[in-house]
């Protein structure tokens, strides 16, 4: 398995990964009839999405998907599946398609935990890093697509590092099938509880 490509987030100038989310509303491309394939190990879903914070105002402004190829095709020569009204580009440096400068409003309801600053020690070459594994967290409240309340959880996930230690970095019981596939659950799982 393979460490995957994270959604990131814009926010106040700077570039965080987003690490979880709880509620509904974040972009989804079958809703806008796309149906995303595996771009590569690193992207198993097929798709990330780079969201921003603008006046408040959560937005989409880029999304990198794994279309078939007839629409890989066309992406080449201008054309392809349009989205917001924007035709797609083909992206040589990720092999995929590209949709740039969307600026898209997102209706998302609930909470974004946005992280920064990784810490290397904790690295695992499995799924998506959670929240507790970066030095700077915070977590990101909306509502209807606007934010109204911001939160600083740093402190609190490195108290999280010393109790958990490095206990979560491979499965306790690397015989056991079913805690192996608990694990790699886990590691793909996207999302916390407030």
């Amino acid at each position: 398995m393979t460490a995957q490509i994270s959604d990131t987030l814009i926010f106040r100038e700077q570039e965080f990964v987003l690490a979880a989310a709880s509620g509904e509303g974040l972009f989804e491309p079958p809703q806008h009839g796309l149906a995303p394939e595996m771009i590569s190990t690193a992207c198993y879903r097929g798709y990330w999405c780079t969201y921003e914070v603008i006046a408040e105002s959560l937005r989409l402004q880029q999304l990198h998907i794994g279309l078939p190829p007839p629409a890989a095709i066309a992406a080449r020569h201008g054309k392809g599946p349009s989205l917001f009204e924007q035709l797609p580009v083909y992206s040589e440096q990720f092999h995929c398609i590209a949709y740039r400068n969307l600026s898209a409003p997102v209706p998302f309801t609930g909470g974004l935990l946005l992280a920064a600053d990784f810490v290397r020690e904790l690295y695992v070459h499995m799924g998506f890093h959670p929240a507790w594994k970066f030095r700077r967290v915070y977590e990101l409240l909306f509502e209807g697509g606007t934010l109204v309340q911001t939160r600083d959880c740093s402190s609190e996930m490195a108290r999280l590092r010393e109790k958990i230690g490095t206990t979560s970095l491979s499965p306790r019981t690397p015989h056991d099938r079913e805690e192996v596939k608990r694990w790699i659950a886990e590691c793909f799982n996207r999302q916390y509880g407030r």
